[in-house]
């Protein structure tokens, strides 16, 4: 069974290459659903905070985060954990934990961030200071949408990326930099040299993909396959430690062994155990079809 993520991409590729309707594709850009913890406040100021996932799914859903990209959407999910709140001079300072997800596995968890927020806060996208909260969700959103937009164009989210840059640079010498350092490493992290071929492994993985399921074009599959299982161990070699090799391969492994269906020998699945070994298993179950003529 194909994974819902896949059936996107491949009725977007089925659109760019012209083989269905556009009037089938979404148009939407971004579509969001946020969620939000805060057992640990006391329940007048939680209440504080009862319209805030509203606000923000308004503030994401409704904006147009990209003119040239509205055939891909981009589902994601964003949960808030408020682990405390102070004031601080008129102000009302939330901190805590943020995750966000998306289908493609732009999964990301942030452990410490804080932001001002005041019950009925008007949400802007063109507001002339810089808001710790919104400019969280900018840089998040720009992490996903460009995450995603590199699965479907080659290298396609370096415009996204260098987004979310600028708005980290800027947060550092605000006054709310708690944890911006942390955010700038990570896109200097997936935009570096060592990682370009990881953000080329993602586009040939779903190009493989479509290979396999629409076009039933072994030959190139398997050119592709063996491309992605390159580029992936590349990365590996490099930044062995990699956090940005690590969530893919997170998002990802259960679904490796489709890659595979028309290998004729196991050293793609041979190469995979030794790159990602934490899913060791998983790959050892791959192709059990597949003729074994090279172990």
């Amino acid at each position: 069974m194909r994974s819902i993520n896949f059936l996107t991409h491949l009725l977007v590729l089925l659109a760019i290459f012209g083989m269905v309707l556009p009037e089938t594709v979404n148009a939407q850009t971004v579509r969001a659903k946020v969620t939000l913890q805060a057992d640990r406040l006391q329940p007048e100021d939680q209440d504080l905070l009862r319209e805030l996932p509203r606000q923000l799914e308004d503030y994401i859903n409704t904006y147009n985060w990209s003119e040239e990209h509205q055939d891909i959407i981009i589902d994601c999910r964003l949960s808030f954990v408020i682990e405390t709140f102070n004031r601080r001079g008129g102000e009302k300072l939330y901190r805590g934990q943020f995750v966000i997800s998306s289908p493609s596995g732009e999964n990301m968890v942030d452990r410490a961030y804080e932001f001002v927020y005041q019950r009925g806060q008007f949400m802007d996208h063109n507001r002339p200071l810089f808001d710790p909260l919104l400019s969280l969700i900018d840089y998040y959103i720009y992490m996903v949408i460009a995450g995603e937009l590199d699965t479907y164009i080659l290298l396609g989210g370096s415009f996204f990326y260098d987004k979310a840059a600028n708005i980290a640079d800027e947060a550092l010498v605000s006054n709310y930099p708690l944890g911006w350092r942390y955010r700038l490493d990570e896109v200097k992290l997936i935009t570096d040299a060592d990682h370009r071929s990881l953000r080329e492994a993602k586009f040939y993985y779903y190009e493989c993909l479509f290979y396999i399921e629409v076009r039933k074009n072994a030959a190139r599959a398997r050119e592709l396959a063996k491309k992605v299982v390159d580029l992936l161990e590349k990365t590996s070699q490099r930044r062995p430690n990699s956090s940005a090799l690590k969530r893919f391969f997170d998002a990802h492994y259960q679904e490796f062994c489709s890659l595979f269906v028309y290998d004729t020998d196991r050293r793609n699945i041979q190469k995979m155990m030794q790159i990602d070994n934490r899913h060791m298993e998983t790959y050892q179950g791959c192709g059990k079809e597949v003729k074994q003529e090279f172990r």
